[in-house]
């Protein structure tokens, strides 16, 4: 924050959207309503045709944003409690919509007054000038943050900025308009991306070559470059279906006590971008992996499909979210056997989905506990309540032992039957790295210490790490 210069007292009048706030009301609207309704929220396009106005009134009765945990630029709203407690009128002036602009004011308790969009009015640009003008006639001063606020600040005595672009702050100064404050908070952006697309979060697809292990005999040169571009692709895609879950979780990451942080709840990207980003990438790299390999991208439309349909609701339904989770990783393997062309194991895909529900519920069982330790009664955006911890135990280390069992199965009636490997004792090293690690898993996870997603936390522990080269070394002396 710059160095403030009150201009005697007059009324400051405050913008809302990116001013106030550190989002764009109407977007997060457009957001919830597409997210929940978007055959509802599309159809309220056609409101446009009536007007911006329109458009907004009929956002405002179609979704409803908690205003509540929207989150607040701390600095500016500082200076206006500051402002407030010496006598100074402050006005909320808003393009949004009347309706959000007097919730928010609601939620603050510091403005005298509070006005927005009226039906046949939008307030924004020439219009709130000629408004502000005609309202306060011996003078004011804004606050706002974009190049739609020039006329605004022309017409009032001096400018407050709030995290203006460098040409806004340009155009400012060249008018000669008198600043009384300037804020700036923005985060990089790349930063803010980069935690928003979860990089870290690829090591994950590391599954689709799990296949192409197993069978190795099959692999062809051709099919390992198909896979590894597929693979690289699904990055891509699995990036964008992260951005689409955080964009429906808005409301719950913002009552979360550490998922607020998130780049889209705290406001660090707009809505707006996340919505472009998946609108134009997501469809992009579902058509390159169809170009590359066709059957594999017909998986990769299932898992963006299910990824979805996660997202939109399926989450919120207890043991069925878990068992989505598990699906989404056991497309991952079909997606490399498909990019390989290699025959499918029905094995393999059966373990799979026994021992990622397993992981799944470890998740949720710490999170559960977490939130006990939080006084919460229940999840935000999930299903489970406190209590629940003793069904997500019971689900989860039954799911992971029945993985085991299917190993085992498979060993004795599979491998050793056909007498594949030249040393196949050696293979039994596999379920026991399992049980292993499924005991790590869950005895870190029911103590609460599962901070983080199992399938991540594993391809950072020793231990977990040492028990996949015990089995892959086995994999090899078994040969």
């Amino acid at each position: 924050m710059d160095s403030c210069c009150p201009t005697r007292l007059l009324p400051l009048v405050v913008d809302l959207d990116d001013t106030l706030l550190k989002v764009d009301t109407l977007y997060e609207q457009f957001a919830s309503g597409l997210l929940t309704r978007p055959w509802a929220a599309i159809g309220a396009l056609l409101a446009l045709s009536g007007g911006k106005a329109a458009f907004k009134r009929r956002l405002s009765g179609l979704a409803n944003v908690d205003v509540e945990h929207l989150p607040v630029r701390e600095e500016l709203f500082g200076y206006l409690v500051e402002q407030a407690a010496m006598g100074r009128e402050l006005h909320l002036v808003s393009a949004a919509d009347q309706t959000i602009v007097s919730r928010v004011a609601e939620r603050f308790q510091i403005f005298n007054s509070a006005t927005g969009t009226e039906p046949g009015l939008n307030l924004k640009g020439i219009n709130k000038a000629a408004h502000l003008a005609a309202r306060f006639p011996e003078g004011f001063v804004y606050a706002g943050d974009s190049a739609a606020d020039l006329p605004v600040w022309k017409a009032a005595r001096a400018a407050i900025l709030v995290a203006p672009a460098m040409s806004v702050r340009a155009a400012v100064v060249d008018a000669g308009i008198p600043v009384e404050c300037s804020f700036d908070d923005r985060p990089a952006p790349r930063t803010a991306w980069l935690r928003a697309l979860r990089p870290h979060q690829w090591a994950k697809n590391l599954i689709v070559l799990v296949p192409l292990a197993l069978g190795w005999r099959d692999v062809t040169l051709t099919s390992l470059l198909t896979t590894l571009i597929v693979m690289g692709l699904l990055c891509v895609v699995a990036s964008l279906t992260y951005v689409v879950n955080d964009l429906a979780d808005l409301t719950a990451d913002r009552r979360h006590w550490s998922k607020r942080r998130r780049p889209f709840a705290s406001g660090a990207i707009p809505v707006r971008d996340g919505l472009l980003a998946v609108g134009v990438l997501l469809p992009i790299a579902c058509a390159a992996i169809l170009l590359v390999a066709p059957l594999a991208g017909v998986c990769v439309l299932f898992y963006v499909a299910v990824t979805l349909g996660y997202s939109f609701g399926w989450k919120r339904i207890p043991l069925f979210d878990t068992f989505i989770i598990a699906l989404l990783f056991t497309t991952r393997i079909l997606i490399g056997i498909a990019a390989a062309q290699l025959a499918p194991s029905a094995w393999l895909l059966t373990f799979s989905m026994f021992f990622f529900f397993s992981l799944a519920m470890a998740k949720r069982h710490t999170e559960i506990l977490r939130a006990a330790e939080h006084d919460m009664k229940k999840l935000e955006g999930r299903g489970y309540q406190a209590g629940d911890e003793s069904l997500t135990l019971a689900f989860g280390t039954a799911a992971g032992m029945a993985s085991i069992v299917i190993v085992v199965i498979y060993l004795v009636e599979e491998v050793f039957a056909r007498q594949v490997y030249n040393t196949p004792a050696w293979l039994w090293v596999a379920p026991i790295a399992i049980f292993l690690f499924i005991c790590r898993i869950w005895g870190l996870s029911h103590r609460g210490r599962m901070t983080d997603d199992p399938v991540a936390f594993a391809l950072r522990d020793r231990v977990c790490l040492g028990l996949g080269v015990c089995v892959a070394v086995a994999i090899v002396l078994a040969l």
